[in-house]
């Protein structure tokens, strides 16, 4: 059983407290608790860091923020912290790309922690139902220097956005997605492309993306997207991704 308590409240734990409790807040008579085996008065802390990375140093999980554990949120912030930072260590460390890649995470991590701070207060609080902002599935980095759209109108994805799942032809994106590695995908489009050493799908055009040149990141987010592939080179360059061993080709339907 759990009670909360206005704030500056200090419960009582003892036997006859709890029995108190339990009859004015259930359906139990209070000699219905005839023993308390174990009881904890527990206060909830939120903590963000002011930083998330000074030098070598780089705080993930909860070491860099501290969440009420109401909804699960401290673990899928977490688990994101981790995929974010290790893809961008792995490219720094393997393929040799600046160090200014790693800077990004806690550019894109740390409002990210910071909001759900706020919901997982709010869920925890009574204020806030669990739903989609708790499920963390919208999330995005479109403000993040790593995105890179260089349409004229906006499609249904943009840079930044979480790269939706879909099936064509039998062949799911998800499966094409999985794993540490970037994805070059095209959706209704011919449009001739850099020799990069990623997996490539061509699809036709859907209602997920509509049509275009996607790049999608190693955490299933879209880094770079185009009407054609114009600048794609010039930001492959930047991720280091020619350096790499070249991908086997993947499923392409057309």
């Amino acid at each position: 059983m759990t009670a909360q308590f206005p704030e500056g409240t200090v419960p009582d734990l003892s036997l006859d407290g709890i029995r108190k409790v339990v009859a004015a807040r259930s359906h139990l008579a209070p000699e219905g608790v005839t023993e308390v085996r174990w009881a904890s008065d527990f206060r909830p802390r939120a903590a963000l860091a002011d930083r998330f990375r000074a030098g070598r140093v780089l705080l993930a999980g909860d070491a860099a923020h501290v969440h009420s554990p109401a909804g699960g949120q401290g673990l899928n912030t977490s688990v994101q912290d981790a995929y974010n930072l290790g893809w961008k260590l792995g490219a720094v460390l393997r393929d040799n790309v600046p160090d200014t890649l790693v800077e990004t995470y806690e550019e894109e991590r740390r409002p990210v922690a910071a909001h759900m701070l706020g919901i997982s207060t709010g869920v925890h609080r009574g204020e806030i139902r669990r739903g989609e902002a708790t499920r963390q599935l919208g999330l995005g980095y479109r403000e993040s220097s790593l995105a890179v759209d260089t349409r004229a109108a906006a499609g249904p994805v943009l840079a930044g956005d979480r790269a939706p799942d879909t099936t064509v032809d039998g062949v799911r994106l998800f499966d094409i997605f999985r794993g540490p590695h970037w994805t070059l995908l095209t959706v209704g489009t011919d449009a001739e492309l850099p020799e990069l050493a990623v997996p490539t799908a061509r699809i036709p055009a859907c209602e997920a993306y509509g049509t275009g040149v996607y790049m999608v990141r190693p955490d299933g987010y879209v880094g770079w997207a185009g009407d054609t592939a114009d600048g794609l080179a010039q930001y492959a360059r930047r991720m280091g991704l020619q350096a790499r061993e070249l991908w086997g080709t993947r499923a392409t339907p057309t």
